[in-house]
């Protein structure tokens, strides 16, 4: 089982790569999978991992969040292109915590991450299961509290 989870590793690494490259020639695809292993290796090598090694699952479920988060991106891009266009009197930083409702480091860092990924937030600090971000207005402070993005990543981790 913990080699199939490595290959799905490595394989997954490789599609990102070529989606990402753009150049399919022999010579560069053969130095794309050596670094993809190369990565895994270092990995598990490192144990940055914490003893957690991707799973099957991920492979549909994430495709489906990114497709999310990246909605939700460009709604947010659009609203801080307003803010910064508009009044200064529509800007009300403030610091919100947002439970993780999925234990797992891999679920905390993915929260961490888009949270950082979604212009006009900002993840600073992850403790426990609790994350505390920076927001530009109190609509991206209610919208994270509100806990949709912390439920999708409950949903996209499988543990």
């Amino acid at each position: 089982m913990r080699a199939l989870r490595l290959l799905s590793a490595v394989i997954f690494l490789f599609l990102v790569w070529m989606l990402w490259g753009g150049l399919y020639k022999t010579p560069v695809l053969q130095l794309g999978i050596a670094s993809c292993i190369l990565v895994v290796w270092l990995t598990l090598r490192m144990n940055t991992a914490g003893g957690e090694l991707p799973r099957l699952v991920l492979l549909w479920r994430m495709p489906l969040y990114w497709a999310w988060l990246a909605g939700q991106m460009v709604i947010s891009n659009i609203q801080v292109l307003r803010l910064v266009l508009g009044p200064r009197a529509a800007l009300s930083p403030r610091l919100v915590e947002v439970q993780a409702q999925a234990a797992s480091k891999f679920a905390r860092t993915l929260l961490g991450n888009s949270i950082t990924l979604t212009p006009g937030t900002l993840t600073i600090n992850i403790d426990g299961n609790t994350i505390t971000a920076h927001c530009l207005t109190d609509a991206s402070a209610r919208g994270l509290e509100g806990g949709a993005m912390a439920r999708r990543v409950a949903r996209v981790d499988p543990d």
